[in-house]
């Protein structure tokens, strides 16, 4: 097994800037005791010296026009699981590592993706999209992982005998030590976990407990590692509140894409698709308005969803500013995979389906109609302008059917149009609709006209006279 440990160090703030522009240095602050203090701080307001832990006061006299905000704990585990919800792109193994943290299982996805180093980079690029920077490690165990992601520099061991040399040079910061086992380590003239690693095993069971050595054994492979895997539900929902206020559909394609991407993530990883979503516009004195979007097909593809977006939300017209997003999805469907040509590329059948839904997205529904095949053998009945049901009735059929039949003539002979027609195929008998009151009884025959055209003729049950009703290419 490989894991790759993505730690979001700034989640706080990454939350806080994904929907609010501050004018000037920015703190995430909380309770702590009988005192505020900065839980977090961004680039500015850190290199103005202000630190987290430091009290409010104190980061308020260095900086006197610091912007601040409270932290939101319900909201950071809400931005952790759609995170997880993301994740599931990349691999279908994914652990939750709270309050900051996930945990992804790569060893069995990375040939996918062109290699560990192809993969490790295409999953930075994609956070980055997101708006976060994590830090990040690869290990063959998820603890060592996580540990190893406290770096700066991205380590990435793949094999287990560079792995205790890796974890021999982690600072004691970078372990999951309370503030009194890290100081009596440093009491103890420890500054690294290989140093650790060569005290007796009874007296750091004694001294830090049995929990830090059993965490210790799993970092070094030494025993198992078992961890809850993230399982997301069977549809989608999630909500995004803007930067700003928003007042043109246009501007809205910024937090829809974000969402866009944590669902197809999850979609790709559950291998799933969905053929309806509902867009939910959420403002500030008005009731939410629903905007749906119906596909064709189930699809998956967040840039295709995207585009069809665009199309559906240019012809819709806000009735006030848009606070926030709603994306919610029905049931996901197994989804299908079709077989492209010898170079990738799509069926014909596939890009005539993407043209319908894009001029559905931005025409309407209704406005746009595809004929569809109905399992009925009456011809007339047998198409429809609403979605086709599955099956076709047996036998050639014309391309071309008129409306109403064209009687014909009778001659010496049979049927004359032009001349005599030559009787070819037939009969086929046709009777069907007695329960909708549309009684046919007919009998189809195939027929080459003097200049070698196909028509397509009937003749009523018990009846003499012949109708010309189609030809065939």
């Amino acid at each position: 097994m490989l894991w790759l440990a993505l730690r979001f160090s700034h989640l706080a703030l990454e939350l806080v800037a994904a929907v609010q522009v501050p004018a000037g240095p920015l703190v995430v602050r909380q309770q702590q005791a009988n005192r505020q203090q900065v839980f977090d701080a961004d680039p500015t307001a850190r290199r103005l010296g202000v630190r987290r832990g430091m009290s409010m006061k104190q980061a308020q006299l260095l900086v006197p026009d610091l912007a601040m905000v409270d932290r939101d704990e319900v909201g950071e585990a809400e931005g952790l699981e759609r995170l997880a919800h993301w994740a599931m792109q990349f691999t279908s193994q994914v652990v939750i590592q709270s309050p900051r943290g996930l945990l992804l299982e790569i060893g069995a996805s990375r040939r996918l993706f062109g290699g560990v180093t192809a993969l490790h980079r295409q999953v930075i690029a994609s956070c980055e999209q997101l708006g976060h920077a994590p830090r990040s490690a690869i290990a063959p165990n998820s603890q060592a992982a996580w540990w190893l992601s406290a770096l700066s520099q991205a380590p990435v061991i793949t094999r287990e005998r560079e792995l205790r040399t890796a974890l021999a040079a982690l600072p004691l910061d970078c372990l999951e030590l309370s503030d009194k086992q890290r100081q009596a380590l440093r009491r103890m003239g420890l500054q690294h976990l290989g140093e650790c690693l060569h005290l007796p095993r009874a007296g750091l069971r004694r001294r830090f407990g049995a929990e830090w050595l059993e965490r210790l054994d799993r970092a070094l492979g030494h025993s198992p590692d078992p961890r809850p895997c993230f399982r997301p539900p069977h549809r989608f929902a999630a909500r995004l509140e803007l930067p700003a206020e928003v007042d043109n559909c246009s501007g809205l394609l910024f937090g829809l894409r974000r969402l866009l991407q944590e669902l197809g993530g999850v979609l790709l990883g559950a291998d799933a698709a969905i053929d309806r979503l509902m867009l939910t516009l959420e403002h500030a004195d008005l009731p939410p308005v629903d905007i749906a979007l119906q596909l064709l097909e189930p699809q998956r593809d967040p840039g295709y969803l995207l585009e069809l977006w665009r199309e559906r939300l240019e012809r819709e017209a806000l009735q006030a500013p848009v606070l926030s997003l709603r994306l919610a999805s029905v049931e996901f469907q197994s989804a299908g995979h079709a077989n492209l040509g010898l170079f990738g590329q799509p069926s014909g059948r596939a890009e005539g389906q993407a043209l319908w839904e894009r001029l559905q997205a931005r025409l309407g529904r209704e406005a746009v109609r595809r004929p569809g095949v109905v399992a009925d053998h009456r011809p007339e009945s047998a198409w429809s302008l609403d979605d086709s049901a599955d099956g076709a009735p047996p036998g050639q059929r014309p391309l071309w059917l008129l409306d109403p039949p064209e009687r014909l003539r009778q001659g010496p002979e049979g049927p004359w149009r032009d001349g005599p027609l030559r009787l070819e195929q037939g009969p086929e008998r046709i009777e069907s609709g007695w329960w909708q009151g549309r009684w046919v009884r007919r009998d189809y025959f195939i027929a080459t006209d003097s200049h070698g055209a196909r028509l397509w003729l009937f003749r009523q049950a018990d009846e003499r006279d012949w109708y010309l009703h189609g030809r065939f290419g």
